[in-house]
C-alpha cells in the first residue's frame, strides 16, 4: 500500500502539493488506491444492545464500497479508527462485508483477548501509518543511531534532565523508555524538535510499541 502511494503520488496529489513523506500515508488517500469511498460523518450511531452497546467509530460496508468514520472523536482516534479499517478492507475480503468498529485509539500494551481480525487490523493500522523505515530514520535525526542507543545513565538525563531517576529504576517490560522517546521534544543539547508521536500523528503508547518493534529495547 504505501508503495502504491508513493508510486502514484503525482496522481493522488494531482490538485495539491505532495505532502512529505512521512504525511503521505493516510486512510483518505489508502481508500483512493483501494477505490474505497471514505466519508466523516458527525456521528455513525450505536450499535449493540445493554452492556454491549457502543458509539460507532468506524464502519465498512463492502456492498456499497464505504468507509466512514465518526467526528464525534478527536483526530487521532479518528485517524487510526480510519486506517483499521483500511486494514479490515485489504487484509479481509470475503470475511467482513458490513462491519463496525468502537473507537480505537492506536495499539494496545494490555493482552486484551480481542478477535484475531480486528488484532490483525490494529497492527495493519500501525505498520501503515507508522512504516518501519521513516520511523527509523526519524529516530536517528532526533537520538541517535538505533544500534547504539542504549539505555543509561547518560540517555537518561539526555532525555529527561530534570528527573533520569525515572528512567533508570523503570521496570524492563513497562515500555517508560520507549513512551518517553515517543514523547519527547528534547534530547541533550537539541530542544524544541517534533515528537515521534506527533510527527506521525498516532498516540504516544503506538509509537513507544512501534519503537520497541523497530529495535529499541532494553539492553
Amino acid at each position: 500500500m504505501q508503495i502504491e502511494i508513493y508510486r502514484g503520488r503525482d496522481t493522488l496529489w494531482a490538485t495539491e502539493d505532495v505532502p512529505q513523506l512521512h504525511r503521505m500515508f493516510t486512510p483518505e488517500i489508502a481508500a483512493k488506491v483501494l477505490g474505497v469511498k471514505y466519508e466523516a460523518h458527525a456521528g455513525l450511531g450505536h450499535f449493540g444492545n445493554g452492556y454491549t452497546r457502543f458509539e460507532v467509530a468506524g464502519l465498512l460496508d463492502r456492498q456499497i464500497g464505504k468507509i466512514a468514520v465518526s467526528q464525534q472523536f478527536k483526530p487521532l482516534v479518528q485517524r487510526f479508527t480510519g486506517a483499521h479499517e483500511i486494514g479490515h478492507w485489504d487484509l479481509h475480503k470475503g470475511r467482513l462485508v458490513l462491519h463496525r468498529d468502537r473507537q480505537i485509539e492506536g495499539l494496545s500494551s494490555t493482552r486484551n483477548p480481542r478477535p484475531t481480525e480486528e488484532r490483525e487490523a490494529d497492527y495493519y493500522a500501525a505498520c501503515f501509518l507508522v512504516p518501519r523505515n521513516l520511523l527509523i530514520e526519524a529516530f536517528e535525526a532526533r537520538f541517535s543511531p538505533i544500534d547504539r542507543f542504549r539505555f543509561n545513565d547518560d540517555e537518561a538525563f539526555g532525555l529527561c534532565p530534570s528527573n533520569p531517576h525515572h528512567l533508570l529504576t523503570a521496570n524492563t517490560d513497562s515500555l517508560e523508555w520507549q513512551l518517553t522517546l515517543a514523547s519527547s521534544i528534547r534530547y541533550h543539547g537539541n530542544i524544541g524538535f517534533e515528537s515521534l508521536a506527533d510527527l506521525f500523528q498516532v498516540s504516544n503508547l503506538t509509537m513507544a510499541i512501534r519503537l520497541k518493534e523497530i529495535g529499541v529495547v532494553i539492553h
